[in-house]
């Protein structure tokens, strides 16, 4: 049970079952629905490790449908899938500047992204980041896991970059972007944050026209996030 004040001033209590409108919009509401004055949340043992995973698609097409495919894993609360599930898009001018922002490639793996980039003529390279965590005595399964699931995917062959790495660095990821951000005098240029849904039916036509056309010419471009989302 979770506790808020109103605009009105009323303290209100709410849950999944009671207020469940108000619990919801809260959540995600950025204050705007209420101050949350109290919260339960639930805890569980943190996972020691993570496989952290990062796959390049020179097409649109093969990287929202292994995005959904990976999704649909986790709704259906299976474990053959990822824990976590990202997806991002490089416009190809932008790749050799990685080398000052990017806390996950190395040098030599971004020369091989941008040679993708010029030896399929896209305009654009797309990632999709996963991770799957495992504990010191689930190492080996977790291994077989993540191999068989690369199996099931349609990356550019050779273009799995993988990383064994601890869960608090993990979690961390972001932080260590901004300080390579910050070193290279770049984190604090104007960055506005535009959020939008985009049917499924139209984001080959979206892909098409915004990256490819109009932010092709556009400098400089910034993080650009692209991901599904299940409808419930």
């Amino acid at each position: 049970m979770n506790k808020l004040v109103a605009g009105t001033g009323e303290m209100i209590s709410c849950s999944p079952d009671k207020n469940s409108d108000l619990f919801f919009a809260a959540l995600g509401g950025l204050g705007q629905f209420g101050v949350i004055t109290r919260a339960r949340i639930a805890f569980e043992p943190a996972p020691k490790r993570v496989l952290w995973v990062r796959l390049a698609y020179s097409d649109v097409q093969s990287f929202t449908s292994d995005q959904e495919l990976l999704i649909s894993k986790r709704s259906a609360g299976g474990s053959g899938g990822f824990d976590y599930i990202e997806g991002q898009v490089q416009l190809n001018r932008t790749l050799t500047e990685g080398r000052r922002s990017s806390s996950f490639f190395a040098p030599s793996e971004l020369d091989q992204l941008a040679n993708l980039a010029i030896g399929t003529g896209s305009a654009a390279i797309y990632y999709i980041e996963g991770a799957m965590y495992y504990h010191d005595d689930t190492a080996s399964s977790s291994s077989v896991k993540l191999e068989t699931l690369l199996e099931e995917l349609s990356f550019v062959p050779g273009h799995a970059f993988v990383r064994d790495v601890s869960y608090v660095d993990f979690l961390d990821r972001v932080g260590r972007d901004e300080q390579k951000l910050r070193s290279a005098g770049v984190w604090d240029v104007p960055h506005p944050w535009l959020n939008l849904f985009v049917p499924r039916s139209r984001i080959v036509d979206f892909d098409a026209g915004v990256f490819k056309s109009i932010l092709k010419d556009t400098k400089p471009v910034g993080l650009v996030l692209m991901y599904p989302m299940n409808k419930d």
